[in-house]
């Protein structure tokens, strides 16, 4: 298991490297710099998201707390936060099984990708990852929303949901000062779909 843990966070600290390096071009628009902040950090970040993922499979017990928001608007969210544990999950045995150093490389890195054969999976996700960006850009146009976040940290902390609570807050600033969504969203769709494309074809 500890050997597992040190793997995973190896992958997260290779990924969300990469995802810096990648799109270090949004990150230097203003506008877009806490959306990168979130992307890099609160999604593909180098740490243990168990707590966070485990309260966002329950979040449906505690959407009461945060008013202006149901369950269908954050579904994708939810899936999203699953398939990427699953897809890590599997990539970090992959890279163990291989007998990979922590400091494994790209070239190591996207042989073993494609060896996973996930195709539909990985294109799933990006389609997840676009989804998100437009609707929690939406959810956070709500006032509502942003007071109901804002004042709901000690409720959320003592029903035993502050990791997930913390997720939703830090997206929502996140967002709150972006005036449009399309552009950082459709670049990261398709730069991703053409690594995707490039990787899965040997390339």
């Amino acid at each position: 298991m500890e050997t597992f843990r040190k793997y995973r966070i190896a992958l997260q600290v290779f990924q969300s490297n990469r995802l810096r390096r990648d799109y270090s071009d949004l990150a230097s628009i203003p506008m877009y710099d806490p959306v990168a902040e979130f992307f890099f950090e609160e999604l593909y970040g180098p740490r243990d998201f168990s707590q966070r993922d485990d309260d966002a499979r329950r979040l449906q017990h505690f959407l009461h707390i945060v008013p202006g928001v149901h369950l269908h608007d954050v579904e994708e969210l939810l899936d999203l936060i699953s398939i990427t544990a699953h897809l890590d999950d599997g990539l970090t045995l992959r890279v163990i099984d291989a007998g990979a150093p922590l400091t494994f490389d790209e070239p190591l890195y996207e042989r073993l990708y494609r060896e996973a054969d996930n195709y539909d999976e990985r294109l799933r996700q990006l389609e997840l990852i676009r989804n998100c960006l437009l609707n929690v850009f939406r959810l956070s146009r709500s006032h509502l929303l942003g007071m109901g976040l804002e004042s709901s940290g000690l409720i959320a902390r003592l029903a035993g949901f502050e990791a997930g609570h913390t997720f939703l807050l830090k997206g929502y600033r996140a967002l709150r000062n972006v005036t449009e969504i399309d552009h950082f969203a459709t670049t990261i769709y398709n730069r991703e779909l053409e690594r995707l494309d490039r990787i899965f074809a040997g390339g």
